[in-house]
């Protein structure tokens, strides 16, 4: 056991992998905690966005039937969202308290977890479970909307619950392969670094003693080494045995000091090499690889930050979104050969008739985007105007014939109601909608849209 211990600390194969493994296991351990914490706070997230779409489907029901009384109706309708994967618990409370109804486990007035069946009536707990009473609500008004009134009539609100038990009860698979993961790089890595420092520095450490043991001082070998270790081990050794020949080899050191240069120059070589490496995915990740517009990602990043800046010097700001007509119809007929050359005239054009400070992207296939910074919509509208124009005099050659194609688009100015890029974008959808809608090869406000008679 004692000469294990002594050559445990002589050995340097040893004392490496300890010190790496050590810190590469707490290294493993926070990270691996790092992305069970995000795993967790994305899902969580994704319950939000998907419980906040309930509200488009169920609140016309749910206020007709709280504005006529109909209690059967918003029972089936309550019962309805309460059997979504999403939904733990559903409360309405209404101005009257007339049409108040609870189904599921939600909160009482003094904020502590309750439990009704799906009559509406007290019953015991029925999810068990870790984050059984972790709830986390979303709360919406109910409006009646009808022809005598000129407002909404404020009903009351509903409150969906959900809770940390269904969010980790989706995340677990994804805990249970992190963790997997984890532990089999881990060990891995164990066998591997021991194998390869073994290999690689403890053995031929221990023949390269051997060799300077055995050195002719009459005609000694050039030696290159660092010993940065001054405890007991293989390199100490080494040491001793250089210093005893480091006389002999000063007539060298101007060779070593060559191969150092040459290694500076290599690695400074390799360093520029890396960093162009990294310039160039840099924008390829921003970068749409057929237009060289701002893809997606690009679009939505700056974007946001065009939005917020917008909305802090409170200066005006408009969108425009652009659909090429009949797009799959003309791959189809000229085959995509002609539909790359149509997108990347469609975005040359786009550039030419846009200013340096317009943000210009492409989000997918044949759909653009343009962000116009201090522009009110009247502006804007002129600007899609002319894109109109110019778009629609392209011309592209194709077997002896010019093809040209028209393009649709959906004009928006920022307001109350976007307060992010995705609500703005979606907003100009549905002008651009409109626009295919009204035959194409249009530009429409949003501000013109009669909302009530969207689909």
């Amino acid at each position: 056991m004692r000469g294990l211990l002594n050559r445990y600390r002589q050995s340097i194969a040893l004392h490496l992998l300890t010190v790496i493994f050590g810190f590469y296991f707490l290294v493993a351990v926070l990270v691996t905690v790092i992305q069970l914490y995000k795993e967790y706070e994305n899902t969580k997230k994704e319950f939000y966005e998907e419980i906040q779409t309930l509200p488009a489907t169920f609140g016309k029901g749910i206020s007709d039937s709280v504005w006529t009384y109909n209690q059967e109706l918003l029972r089936s309708i309550l019962q309805g969202m309460y059997n979504l994967p999403i939904v733990v618990g559903v409360k309405i409370e209404s101005l009257d308290h007339k049409m108040d109804l609870q189904i599921g486990t939600v909160f009482n007035e003094q904020n502590e977890v309750t439990y009704f069946d799906s009559m509406g009536n007290p019953t015991e707990q029925q999810l068990f479970g870790l984050g059984a009473k972790s709830l986390f609500d979303y709360q919406f008004p109910i409006h009646y909307q009808g022809p005598a009134f000129d407002e909404d009539i404020l009903l009351g609100q509903v409150t969906l619950y959900s809770n940390d038990h269904l969010v980790f009860e989706r995340v677990k698979y994804g805990f249970f392969l992190i963790l997997i993961n984890s532990l089999i790089k881990t060990f891995a890595l164990w066998f591997i670094i021991y194998f390869f420092i073994k290999k690689y520095l403890g053995r031929p450490l221990e023949e390269f003693t051997l060799k300077i043991q055995q050195q002719n001082t009459q005609s000694p070998q050039p030696i290159e080494l660092e010993i940065p270790w001054t405890d007991k081990n293989e390199l100490l050794i080494l040491k001793d045995s250089y210093n005893q020949m480091i006389q002999r080899l000063n007539g060298h050191q101007h060779e070593l000091l060559k191969l150092n240069q040459e290694l500076d120059e290599k690695v400074k070589a390799r360093t520029f090499d890396l960093e162009q490496a990294k310039e160039s995915a840099e924008k390829l990740a921003y970068s749409d690889p057929l237009t060289h517009l701002s893809n997606r990602r690009a679009f939505f990043d700056f974007g946001q930050q065009m939005l917020d800046q917008s909305y802090q010097q409170k200066t005006p700001l408009s969108l425009i979104m652009l659909d090429i007509d009949y797009f799959k119809k003309l791959n189809d007929t000229y085959g995509h050969a002609l539909g790359d050359k149509a997108l990347q005239a469609f975005a040359n054009t786009l550039q030419n008739h846009l200013r340096p400070a317009d943000l210009l992207g492409r989000l997918g296939g044949e759909e653009f985007a343009v962000l116009l910074p201090n522009t009110a919509e009247m502006e804007a509208l002129a600007i899609a105007q002319t894109l109109r124009q110019q778009i629609s005099q392209i011309e592209l050659e194709h077997n002896q014939q010019f093809i040209q194609f028209t393009v649709s688009l959906g004009v928006v100015e920022s307001n109350r109601e976007s307060a992010n890029i995705d609500a703005l974008l979606a907003q100009a959808d549905k002008a651009l909608y409109v626009s295919k809608d009204k035959g194409r090869n249009q530009v429409t406000a949003y501000s013109e849209i009669d909302h009530d008679l969207m689909p």
